[in-house]
C-alpha cells in the first residue's frame, strides 16, 4: 500500500527539459548524496569504495536497458546519445562517469 512506500521515482521530461534527465541526488549508506555531474568527477563528495555505492552502481548499470549509441567513444559521456528511456539514460551516464566500463560489466554479467 502507499503507506509503506519509502521511495517514489518519477519520470517527467520533455516539455521544458528537451527530453534530457540527469541524476541530481542519490541515497545510499543512509545519506542523501549530491551527484557529481562534471565530466572529470572533480566534485565527487562520496566514498566510491562504500558497499552502499558499490551496490547502487551495480544495480543502476546492470538493471538498465539503456545503451550508448555506437561510435561515440570520443564524445564526453554527458553529451553522448543514448538508446533507451530518459530515466535509464540518466542512470547509465551517472554510473559510466563514476565507474566507467559499463559495457564490460554487462558483458561479464549476462542477463
Amino acid at each position: 500500500t502507499l503507506g509503506s512506500t519509502s521511495t517514489i521515482c518519477s519520470d517527467k521530461t520533455g516539455t521544458l527539459t528537451q527530453n534530457r534527465m540527469t541524476v541530481a541526488h542519490m541515497w545510499f549508506d543512509n545519506t542523501i548524496i549530491e551527484a557529481d555531474t562534471s565530466e572529470d568527477q572533480s566534485g565527487c563528495q562520496y566514498d566510491k569504495t562504500s558497499e552502499g555505492w558499490k551496490t547502487l552502481s551495480r544495480i543502476a548499470a546492470l538493471c538498465n536497458r539503456a545503451e550508448f549509441k555506437a561510435g561515440q567513444e570520443n564524445v564526453p559521456i554527458l553529451k553522448r546519445e543514448v538508446n533507451g528511456d530518459a530515466s535509464e539514460a540518466a542512470l547509465l551516464k551517472c554510473v559510466e562517469l563514476a565507474v566507467g566500463d559499463i559495457k564490460g560489466w554487462r558483458a561479464r554479467n549476462k542477463k
